[in-house]
């Protein structure tokens, strides 16, 4: 059986991991990184990856593939620019990685990758079609139909974080005004929760805000215990997330929509209020909507999903 290395890069740690070509992952490893300079992620992934392969010679990988935070030009394995990694621009990444390892190497979106995991062995299996929304820091987004990723025209198709519901918003770390990430990611749930604790309403999240340690897996576990603010807080970003799905509906029609990343963690208090707001959106145009599904590959799926790119696009692999 074939085996292949998997890399997650975020702006924080880098995930490795030697996936066969059922998808089981053989072992893994990451590290917490800077979110420096590339050539540091570089080293990073090739002392990881080379740590790996030496603990496990059987099951040496044949071909790499990567998923990185940030726009990414699939077809070059080129990172064209990254928030999470800002000062990577124009980084021919499969290139210095495939150096580094003496492994082929693709490069994609890490979302791209999660959501193709998610595809073909997670929440989203057996599907004909699936979105997947990454949400955490950012909104990251995948589209998978007819089994393969889907990347647009030229590269960057899954942005979902960046389409725009309400123009004249709140500036994104993006530039632009009024995206979605900047209503639904863990920031906004934090501001969005300090602001409804100014009202002197009593609630549980006080203490955690007073000491700077507020975050949004505690107004998340605030809400599913029943702080009545946090519920509000909470209902709140739901809302906001299914007027975009309600959007990517109306476009893209998937079967399912997987949603990832930290924030979902949150849990039915936040997927009952986007459910709700999806379904009023679309109530007059009788629409079959997607199932809406947590992710089940966990911290997993980026590795996982960035290697069986690896192992269904790179030829001869």
């Amino acid at each position: 059986m074939a085996h292949y290395l998997g890399v997650d890069i975020g702006g924080t740690n880098i995930k490795t991991g030697i996936v066969a070509s059922d998808a089981v992952v053989v072992a893994s490893s990451a590290s917490g990184w800077s979110g420096g300079q590339p050539a540091e992620a570089v080293e990073l992934v090739a002392r990881l990856a080379a740590a790996l392969i030496r603990a496990h010679p059987s099951e040496e990988p044949t071909a790499c593939g990567v998923g990185s935070a940030g726009l990414v030009d699939g077809r070059t394995g080129t990172v064209i620019a990254s928030p999470n990694l800002p000062t990577w621009h124009d980084v021919k990444l499969a290139d210095l990685i495939a150096t580094s390892t003496n492994l082929p190497t693709l490069v994609d979106n890490d979302a791209n990758a999660a959501a193709y995991a998610e595809y073909h062995i997670g929440a989203a299996r057996g599907a004909a079609s699936a979105l997947m929304l990454t949400l955490g820091t950012g909104v990251g987004g995948g589209m998978v139909f007819g089994g393969r990723l889907y990347r647009g025209a030229h590269g960057f198709a899954g942005e979902v974080g960046h389409a725009t519901i309400e123009a004249g918003g709140p500036v994104c770390a993006c530039g632009n005004d009024g995206c979605l990430e900047r209503f639904v990611n863990a920031g906004a749930i934090v501001e969005r929760a300090r602001e409804a604790l100014t009202s002197g309403r009593p609630s549980s999240m006080a203490a955690a805000a007073a000491e700077g340690a507020l975050t949004a897996q505690v107004v998340g576990e605030a809400a599913n215990a029943g702080d009545a603010v946090a519920l509000d807080v909470v209902t709140e970003t739901g809302r906001l997330l299914g007027v975009g799905l309600a959007n990517f509906a109306f476009i893209l029609d998937p079967d399912v929509v997987v949603l990832g990343g930290g924030v979902s963690a949150i849990g039915q208090a936040l997927l009952a209020p986007a459910r709700e707001e999806l379904e009023r959106r679309t109530a007059s145009y009788g629409l079959r909507l997607p199932r809406l599904v947590f992710a089940e590959l966990g911290h997993d799926a980026g590795v996982v999903g960035a290697a069986l790119l690896a192992r269904d696009e790179l030829p001869g692999r």
